[in-house]
């Protein structure tokens, strides 16, 4: 699918899903967060995915629908763009600890747990994109 369309799709699919695709934790009604948020995760795992030697494309490509999400509502959003960037910043710190207990901790429980919950976090966000 050419990116200009999964880029258009995207934004209609959140548009549609309104509040239930804000259904993830620590969201509220404002767009802006969930988005934000989900851009921090999904730039982490993008950079983890090149960390780890592949090209994470899957993640880049994702992460590029949701600018796209979270440029077109931040005009709108009671978030000033400090408040914006803090929330992507937190997200990506956050998913970045997650997916490197995943793959470095020595704990194998430890690692499992870690690893879930980063791919919780992720399927928040890519629940909501079209296919």
């Amino acid at each position: 699918m050419g990116g200009l369309k999964t880029h258009v799709l995207g934004l209609l699919m959140a548009m549609t899903c309104g509040t239930q695709a804000l259904a993830g934790p620590d969201s509220s009604r404002d767009p802006a967060r969930f988005f934000a948020a989900c851009l921090g995760r999904l730039s982490a795992t993008m950079e983890h995915e090149w960390l780890m030697g592949r090209d994470g494309e899957l993640a880049r490509d994702q992460r590029d629908i949701f600018v796209s999400l979270l440029d077109s509502v931040a005009p709108d959003s009671a978030l000033s763009r400090a408040d914006i960037l803090h929330m992507r910043i937190e997200a990506k710190f956050a998913q970045a600890k997650l997916l490197q207990a995943a793959s470095f901790h020595t704990d194998a429980r430890q690692k499992r747990y870690a690893a879930s919950l980063a791919d919780r976090q992720i399927g928040h966000c890519t629940a909501m994109l079209l296919g």
